[in-house]
């Protein structure tokens, strides 16, 4: 990833700082194009499902919430939308569970929320292999405290899993994206 200058051409010269990718001039997508990107994944990830399994409405619009939550999950790591939902998200959770008496998740999720805040950028948030097993390892732990929502919980996580893919994949394009970093 590198800074370029872009000036325009003709009487009027004006320049303009953005981010390319290393792959090409493309700029670095914005939260809307994760976004999308998250629709994309999430669309795919149905069509395959739905050929193993009937869906429910509720599901649909589960799913999708996942699915996008997991194209912002990435950018956590930076003052972004991502960030700002991962943390509502996380003040809602943590005041549920203080209700729950669940005091020993609840501290679990207090050291989750501060762990972006000690990262770099596109450090331990951007690797594939951490956008993989950290949703599974919080499914693996949910279904152990609670074990009734195993199930629903595990297709929630395979579309978030979908979702931060699909952000990987648009920071870094198929190739970079699965380099063992």
């Amino acid at each position: 990833m590198l800074l370029r200058y872009v000036c325009g051409k003709g009487n009027s010269c004006f320049c303009t700082k953005i981010w390319v990718t290393t792959l090409g001039n493309l700029p670095m997508p914005n939260y809307k194009n994760h976004l999308i990107g998250g629709v994309g994944a999430y669309a795919i990830l149905l069509i395959v499902l739905q050929r193993t399994q009937p869906i429910s409405l509720p599901s649909l619009g589960e799913w999708l919430v996942c699915a996008l939550a997991g194209s912002l999950f990435p950018d956590i790591d930076i003052k972004s939308k991502g960030q700002k939902y991962f943390y509502y998200a996380m003040l809602l959770v943590m005041i549920v569970l203080i209700i729950k008496h669940r005091f020993s998740l609840l501290a679990m999720c207090s050291v989750m929320a501060v762990v972006p805040m000690l990262v770099r950028h596109r450090g331990i948030f951007h690797r594939l292999w951490f956008v993989i097993l950290f949703p599974l390892t919080m499914w693996y732990v949910i279904s152990v405290s609670v074990p009734t929502v195993s199930k629903i919980i595990l297709f929630d996580v395979l579309f978030f899993i979908a979702g931060s893919i699909s952000h990987l994949w648009l920071d870094f394009g198929f190739l970079r994206m699965l380099r063992f970093r």
